[in-house]
């Protein structure tokens, strides 16, 4: 890979913590099962050789920083990671070895603009909409880094959003839906963070990118797949260009293209899935990039080569899962080409009309 050319991976961890620490209300991984989720990931992440790597649920810094201290990792990545007090589920970023540009920021409150509070429709339904949520349930990391010299800086997103799982709910036999319908409740609770997650980070990327041309990029487990209603808001539906003549995706002052779509268009099959649940093939975990990293921006400086899904290991059974140390989703690996639109155009006038 040439120096101004760009890796991006994303990686949930499953749990990652010190072994004997407990997990929610599990008693977290033995011995034998962390030192199986260390090899795994190291095996992973050399295979995968990525310049900027988002990790979620490393629920202990030191657990990942004895991944990144095996053989053939060692000294290659410096780490954003964080372990909270008591000791909880977050986002955490590896970088190659010089590329971070600033302190890291994490972001666990939603923007005081992008609170969904007293909304009135204005037909229909008549009643008032409120969401009291305030903070992220996992908060978000931005960090600037680059990659080498003659190349922009690059705001790079780690999250992960809530569970499209039942979430927990404290017992309350006196609330009616509690008592009745508890499952629906759990259901639709986990649903609504969500949305409001997904809204309030849509709110945040938008003053990071409106009027300015700053490469972005988003890694992540949302929790849904590519065209459901939290990952598109998320995405801003930005124009793709599919004939020669169109102008769509010449410019997007706030969209993000998902390497799935990327891929899509360069391949006849369709086999992204990153996460198995009853026998059901879902795309959670996303990379997404803005429009510096799109092939026909105007503004392009880098163009999109490849896509990788690591999910063999996902049909495994839950026991080979933790006797190998694997994880339940799958690493997204991207790798794009520095290619900058204008140095393009330079070149083809310099080169002169095709005999």
């Amino acid at each position: 890979m040439a120096r101004k050319d760009i890796s991006i991976a994303n990686f949930n961890l499953l749990n990652l913590n010190l072994p004997g620490w407990p997990i929610y209300d599990d008693e977290g991984w033995t011995a034998e099962q962390y030192a199986a989720k260390i090899a795994f990931s190291e095996r992973v992440l050399d295979d995968i050789d990525a310049d900027i790597i988002g990790f979620q649920e490393c629920w202990n810094a030191e657990a990942l920083a004895e991944v990144f201290d095996r053989p053939a990792l060692r000294g290659r990545y410096d780490l954003v990671a964080r372990t909270t007090d008591p000791p909880g589920i977050q986002v955490a970023l590896a970088l190659r070895k010089g590329m971070l540009q600033d302190e890291p920021e994490w972001i666990e409150d939603l923007p005081p603009d992008a609170r969904f509070i007293d909304l009135e429709e204005a037909r229909d339904a008549r009643e008032a909409v409120s969401v009291t949520i305030r903070r992220f349930s996992r908060p978000l990391l931005r960090v600037l880094v680059n990659k080498a010299p003659g190349t922009p800086d690059i705001t790079v997103f780690v999250a992960h959003l809530k569970s499209k799982g039942p979430t927990a709910l404290r017992r309350d036999d006196a609330n009616p839906v509690l008592r009745r319908h508890r499952f629906i409740a759990q259901t639709v609770v986990s649903h609504v963070r969500r949305m409001v997650e997904a809204g309030a980070f849509r709110a945040i990327l938008d003053d990071e990118m409106r009027r300015n041309d700053k490469p972005v990029v988003v890694l992540g487990d949302l929790n849904d797949a590519t065209t459901s209603v939290s990952t598109e808001l998320l995405t801003g539906n930005p124009g793709y260009r599919f004939f020669a003549k169109s102008t769509a995706g010449s410019k997007s002052d706030r969209g993000l293209y998902t390497v799935e779509k990327l891929q899509q268009l360069r391949s006849f099959r369709h086999v992204y899935y990153t996460y198995i649940h009853q026998n059901q093939m879902e795309s959670l975990d996303h990379i997404m990039v803005s429009d510096s990293f799109y092939d026909h921006s105007a503004i392009r400086r880098w163009s999109f080569r490849e896509m990788r899904v690591l999910n063999d290991h996902l049909t495994a059974t839950e026991a080979e899962r933790k006797r190998r140390g694997y994880n339940d989703h799958g690493i997204i690996a991207a790798r794009f080409d520095w290619n900058p639109m204008a140095e393009e155009v330079e070149k083809i006038l310099a080169e002169g009309p095709v005999a």
